[in-house]
């Protein structure tokens, strides 16, 4: 018996596979599969649409395939995107793209990091937390930096395997504990 968590790992490693292997294509994937999640998860129409059994297969796979097109993406996808409506896979998308974007990671060797600090600071600073991160993991990150005044002052980096909280906000809530 297939559980879900294996349909969600076929699926994800279907895209890999699909997917010219190069970055900027890998993302191009990462962005549909968030896409198509957001417009299920928000849009009623949307999901009433591509889960209505009376609406035939090619018409929904023709809204599929406009998307990956409007992308930029290769159409090695679509075989994929079939499966998805055949298994009715389409309210799991949430979970495929999270284990889309670990594959992807494993096999490009680039994880991605959140990089929240308290303020903007300046790119050299950035830098160095990426180094310093970069020697203690022994990985590469790419960051995604937002910013939390929040936090007070210092950094949160999160990773998929990672959390390095050197908050002010942190350190007085310790602080306070006693």
């Amino acid at each position: 018996m297939t559980t879900k968590h294996d349909v969600i790992k076929k699926i994800a490693k279907l895209f890999v596979e699909k997917t010219p292997k190069e970055k900027k294509e890998f993302t191009k994937v990462s962005e549909l599969l968030h896409l198509l999640y957001k417009l299920y998860r928000q849009e009623k129409t949307f999901r009433g649409f591509i889960l209505n059994p009376a609406v035939p297969k090619e018409k929904k796979m023709g809204f599929l395939k406009s998307l990956r097109e409007k992308l930029g993406i290769d159409e090695g996808v679509d075989v994929v995107l079939s499966h998805i409506l055949d298994v009715n896979a389409v309210p799991l998308l949430g979970e495929v793209k999270r284990v889309y974007d670990y594959e992807v990671e494993k096999l490009l060797r680039v994880s991605k990091a959140l990089l929240v600090l308290a303020r903007k600071v300046d790119q050299s600073e950035i830098e160095k937390i990426k180094e310093v991160i970069k020697k203690f993991t022994g990985r590469e990150y790419e960051f995604e930096v937002v910013e939390d005044p929040e936090l007070i002052g210092g950094f949160l980096l999160k990773t998929s395997s990672l959390v390095v909280d050197a908050t002010v906000k942190r350190n007085l809530e310790a602080i306070l504990r006693g």
